[in-house]
């Protein structure tokens, strides 16, 4: 018990380490006072350029990719993957102030669909291979076509969601994918206000 614990306390601290906050401090600025402010990889990109978002970008997907690889069981890795997310929304470290969760959470969603026994247990060659690709793929299509960061993601979240969902359908799983949805969504409550109006920023 006292080691379950301590991998959730491990997992939270792990999330809340911000690449973002990070690499801007490495060049003399705060993240929260270029672009839109908000701490996270699209942030970075726009205003710092290409070779820091993508540090910060891995850095994010592994925090949600380690915890629930270290997991002790199925369901214990996905509520590391979830608080991994949390930490990142709401870090310990920045006054509770974080990013919005989606690299975080692709890195859980894919530590858990390659290390689950039962996740997506085709006779397909290469099938989870080709399912990242394919929501890759998705995210960077919409981004050309939209050029609007908050559609894109949310858009790619939700239906990596409905996978793990089709591929596990027992409660926890269903329940997992929606508050962690739910989450991702109301980090960008912002952004969705501002897509409604017409007014969300573009690339």
């Amino acid at each position: 018990m006292f080691m379950n614990v301590g991998l959730v306390i491990l997992s939270y601290l792990m999330g809340s380490i911000n690449f973002a906050y990070l690499v801007a401090r490495f060049k003399g600025v705060n993240i929260q006072d270029l672009g839109s402010g908000n701490p996270g990889s699209s942030n970075v990109l726009r205003t710092m350029g290409k070779s820091y978002a993508i540090i910060v970008l891995i850095g994010d997907i592994l925090k949600g990719f380690i915890p629930v690889i270290i997991g002790l069981n199925y369901d214990y890795s996905l509520i590391l993957g979830f608080v991994a997310v949390i930490g990142h929304c709401f870090p310990i470290f920045y006054k509770f102030k974080g990013g919005k969760g989606v690299a975080t959470y692709f890195g859980a969603y894919l530590a858990f669909i390659f290390n689950h026994p039962d996740a997506f247990s085709l006779d397909i060659p290469y099938f989870k291979v080709n399912l990242v690709l394919f929501f890759i793929i998705l995210y960077f299509g919409l981004m050309k076509i939209f050029r609007i960061s908050a559609l894109a993601s949310l858009t790619t979240i939700i239906l990596a969601g409905f996978t793990v969902i089709y591929s596990i359908n027992d409660s926890f799983t269903i329940t997992y994918q929606v508050f962690i949805i739910l989450l991702i969504f109301y980090q960008h409550r912002e952004n969705l206000q501002r897509l409604f109006k017409g007014e969300e920023n573009k690339f």
